[in-house]
């Protein structure tokens, strides 16, 4: 279709011509207020001494600390999106899922580590957490107790929750 109207454009004046390619070239480009929804994870992971128990008081215990990791996921509403980090020794995942409106989302929290020459792996798992809500996910896992806070928003566009992502 695209290589008939370009054929018939030698054929036209110039300004059916123009006409015809601002048609064309609004095909192409998509309004960003069109845009399809997606859903922003924020997290922090934390990898803690046992002696550290986690409490109401999180947020003041944390301050002190530095995160593990701290991964951010796009995915598209009702579309699954996972990172894995780690090495040959250990390995962190998190997936998270929003539903279909981005009211709601669910996380999973997967660890794996290797333990005399085997890999030994815990998961946790949240589900239906709203929109905006900060979570905390913890498992005792090889002596260490393991700490994810998530936060999960929607956002109209792409280029609204890369904004979102990259405030601190």
């Amino acid at each position: 279709m695209l290589n008939s109207i370009l054929i018939r454009r030698y054929n036209m004046p110039n300004k059916f011509t123009s006409a015809i390619l601002v048609l064309i070239s609004s095909l192409f480009f998509i309004n960003p207020s069109y845009a399809e929804p997606v859903f922003a994870i924020k997290a922090s992971i934390y990898k803690l001494q046992n002696e550290i128990t986690v409490d109401s008081k999180i947020e003041q215990a944390l301050k002190n600390l530095s995160p593990t990791h701290q991964p951010q996921l796009l995915t598209l509403l009702n579309k699954s999106a996972m990172i894995e980090i780690g090495d040959d020794t250990q390995m962190t995942a998190l997936e998270v899922k929003p539903n279909a409106e981005g009211s709601h989302f669910n996380a999973s929290l997967k660890l794996k580590e290797q333990v005399d020459g085997k890999w030994e792996s815990i998961s946790s798992f949240m589900p239906q957490i709203p929109n905006g809500q900060t979570v905390y996910l913890s498992r005792t896992f090889t002596d260490k107790v393991w700490l994810i806070k998530i936060i999960g928003k929607r956002y109209e566009s792409i280029k609204r929750a890369e904004q979102a992502l990259n405030q601190k």
